[in-house]
């Protein structure tokens, strides 16, 4: 299958292509509930990039929160809280503060295989995304792989989500 690429506030998603179609698991099968992100790759959250591009402007992506609620009636949403700012010191030699964003989308799921898949809804936030493939490792643990670009540097990280009954 052909991957496509899909950019949203600096992160670039490895995609499927639209339209891709899978059975639904069973119900019994199927990791329903509420799931926190709390790893990228090995580093627990909050996670701090901060990476210098090809003309020496650094850029500081703070990931503090992931939060993914999985319905029955395979419907998601999921949202993020998180900092993106251009990395500079003031006078003081201090950081400046960034705003904490965030993004919140929703949409349906599929799963097939011990692959997930998230197709968001169309809405200004969503623009762009396309359907993004992840695994399920578990019914109480999920992963899913994306490409991040902060400025000219891309990386692949793994986002591991670990279901929390109590915070939704």
């Amino acid at each position: 299958m052909r991957r496509v690429s899909a950019t949203l506030f600096g992160l670039t998603l490895a995609c499927l292509p639209a339209g891709a179609q899978t059975p639904a698991a069973p119900a019994a099968a199927r990791p329903v509930g509420s799931f926190q992100a709390d790893r990228i790759d090995d580093a627990p959250l909050p996670v701090t990039d901060r990476v210098t591009d090809d003309d020496g402007t650094t850029y500081l992506v703070e990931f503090d929160r992931l939060i993914l609620s999985l319905r029955p009636d395979n419907r998601f949403r999921a949202s993020v809280r998180y900092r993106r700012t251009l990395y500079s010191r003031d006078p003081r030699g201090r950081d400046r503060a960034a705003a904490v964003q965030t993004l919140s989308v929703g949409g349906t799921y599929l799963i097939a295989n011990g692959e997930i898949r998230f197709t968001p809804d169309s809405t200004k936030e969503s623009r762009g995304l396309q359907m993004l493939a992840g695994r399920v490792e578990t019914a109480r643990r999920i992963s899913v792989p994306f490409d991040y670009r902060n400025g000219n540097v891309e990386r692949r990280r793994t986002l591991r989500l670990v279901r929390q009954d109590n915070i939704l």
